[in-house]
């Protein structure tokens, strides 16, 4: 299924899912993973404890960071596929960026479960039928369907993948 098909509109969520071109969401899914498989490796690894100013996170922490946000977007995918009424909490990045332990982690380390995760993610889509896709929830404190949470997983590594380039290489 393509992005015209999400309804409703996820509001806040719409900033990530526009950066992801007009394909079916498995094809995307999949070019996310192809994207992460080719990354420049060597010099990311030599900048993975760099912030490119203070307070902000590090090489190390934003691959984390996309790697827990894929996480409870997952989560919260499987409620509403699975056609579970209970709305779904939020998560403070911060938080959880203050909480990830990277700076004891290699950069290989963090990538890998990056991509073990979104390999995971998209076994998971994959599994789903059109109907499951179309199914909403409340995400947060919006409502969403769960072919809207796929196109902002892959949306939000697209638009963090772009500031590793523009502001840590």
């Amino acid at each position: 299924m393509r992005k015209q098909a999400i309804h409703p509109d996820p509001e806040y969520f719409s900033r990530y899912i526009d950066q992801v071109p007009d394909v079916p969401l498995m094809e995307a899914l999949e070019q996310s993973l192809r994207d992460l498989q080719t990354l420049d490796k060597d010099k990311l690894a030599e900048r993975g404890d760099y912030a490119y100013a203070p307070g902000k996170w590090t090489v190390k922490d934003v691959l984390q960071h996309i790697t827990d946000t894929e996480r409870v977007f997952s989560y919260r995918a499987l409620v509403f596929a699975r056609n579970d009424k209970n709305a779904t909490p939020g998560f403070d990045q911060d938080l959880y960026a203050g909480e990830a332990f990277t700076a004891h982690r290699s950069f290989e380390d963090v990538l890998q479960e990056l991509v073990a995760v979104r390999q995971s993610t998209i076994a998971f889509f994959r599994s789903l039928p059109d109907e499951a896709l179309l199914r909403t929830g409340t995400s947060w404190k919006y409502q969403m369907c769960v072919l809207a949470m796929g196109f902002t997983m892959v949306g939000h590594q697209i638009h963090h993948l772009r500031i590793l380039h523009e502001r840590y290489l």
